[in-house]
């Protein structure tokens, strides 16, 4: 396969983060409008530094529908921006790779809740789809995983399997198994979903930070950085 961006797609599954309706496991220690925030500066990090690697075509999966125009008008330079369709999580992927999924191209999914989720990784993914791999995966700290990618719908992958439970991965290797599919997997990564995720994010964060440039150099999550610091000073 020659691979070039435009063959590539990459595609963040989030939900407009209102308060109330997201990362309600943080909540506490968190307010509700604390990770509401959260999860909002999460998502321009994500977005935005994937956006600007131009190493792949970038997509928003949107939940709940009515929430098109926000995403629309607050990342205007994602082209593609589409409702997520289905009952659950588990149908509303199985939807998205079978509408997305085409020759030549190839789909990976990650979620909003990863900032320092880098490029790097998804164009590895890309890249292990491009060699041959019909699955590719990173799994995540929970059991689960942040990053699916797929050439083709096989969507046993998330219907057959129970979405957010500590063995997700775990068995959807094995449906992955039974279906002959050839799966490449990545170096395991988080999601921030609970306390102990926050408090990793902040250690990592400040480690990074205090690389001399690293705030300056691209793929960087700055606003997840900056909203940790102005909720560390008002805490005090």
């Amino acid at each position: 396969m020659h691979a070039t961006p435009a063959t590539r797609l990459t595609t963040v599954f989030s939900k407009r983060p209102s308060e109330g309706r997201v990362k309600t496991r943080l909540s506490p220690p968190l307010t509700a409008a604390q990770a509401a925030a959260l999860a909002r500066a999460m998502l321009d990090d994500v977005v935005g530094n994937h956006l600007a690697s131009g190493a792949f075509r970038l997509a928003i999966a949107a939940a709940p529908a009515d929430a098109v125009d926000w995403f629309r008008a607050r990342y205007p330079g994602v082209e593609t921006v589409e409702p997520q369709v289905g009952e659950g999580l588990g149908a509303r992927l199985a939807a998205w790779f079978d509408r997305y999924c085409a020759s030549g191209t190839s789909v990976v999914v990650i979620g909003s809740d990863c900032p320092l989720l880098g490029s790097a990784t998804i164009v590895a993914a890309h890249e292990a789809l491009e060699r041959g791999a019909d699955a590719v995966f990173a799994p995540d700290a929970g059991g689960g995983y942040c990053l699916v990618g797929l050439t083709r719908s096989v969507p046993r992958l998330f219907t057959d399997v129970p979405m957010s439970e500590g063995d997700m991965f775990a068995r959807t290797l094995d449906v992955a198994r039974a279906e002959g599919l050839a799966v490449e997997c990545l170096p395991e990564h988080y999601d921030v979903d609970v306390e102990s995720d926050l408090e990793r994010l902040k250690r990592d964060l400040m480690q990074r930070s205090q690389a001399s440039g690293a705030e300056a150099a691209g793929g960087f999550p700055a606003h997840t950085h900056r909203f940790l610091l102005e909720l560390q000073s008002t805490s005090r």
